[in-house]
């Protein structure tokens, strides 16, 4: 009895953190379901139809990240299909500066690509001037979420219309 009182426990210890798909402006939210703050785990878009291989895609991101504010590519990997940056974008909110924080990724195949944003953290202020505070996990009890995931969509498809200019 006690053994299997044991492997119950463990079973239950390895259970992954139990998310729930929220659709949020054409796109998927994962959320922590089974915590009370309901933390936003990641952000996934769409599956974009592109015309190119990885290797082009990548290459003409990376061009049209460089010429936005706030973003940081931290790595890219052509042959793989991959770029990662770190978004860093100022939005308003409750009548106060606020700034949202993500790490991206562009993943690319032949003749697609699509984008996941996660680490997603909120931060009084603004990354340009007055921030104040760490960034925190973004929540759904947070107030202005809406807002700030706005904010972030709004520069995931700046990077989506380059990409197809």
């Amino acid at each position: 009895m006690k053994v299997s009182m044991l492997l119950f426990a463990l079973a239950l210890a390895a259970v992954p953190v139990m998310a729930e798909d929220v659709p949020f402006n054409g796109r998927i939210l994962d959320v922590a379901a089974d915590q009370d703050a309901r933390p936003i785990l990641r952000m996934v878009g769409s599956r974009y139809s592109f015309p190119r291989q990885p290797e082009q895609t990548i290459s003409q991101a990376q061009a049209c990240l460089a010429g936005q504010g706030g973003v940081t590519v931290v790595s890219a990997d052509p042959e793989q299909g991959q770029l990662v940056a770190t978004l860093r974008v100022d939005y308003r909110a409750v009548f106060s500066a606020r700034a949202i924080s993500s790490r991206m990724q562009l993943d690319a195949g032949p003749g697609y690509f699509q984008i996941t944003q996660t680490d997603l953290g909120d931060a009084a202020g603004s990354f340009g001037g007055d921030q104040t505070d760490a960034p925190t996990p973004l929540t759904q009890k947070s107030g202005g979420w809406e807002k700030a995931l706005d904010a972030l969509v709004q520069s995931e498809n700046k990077l989506v219309d380059c990409l197809y200019r």
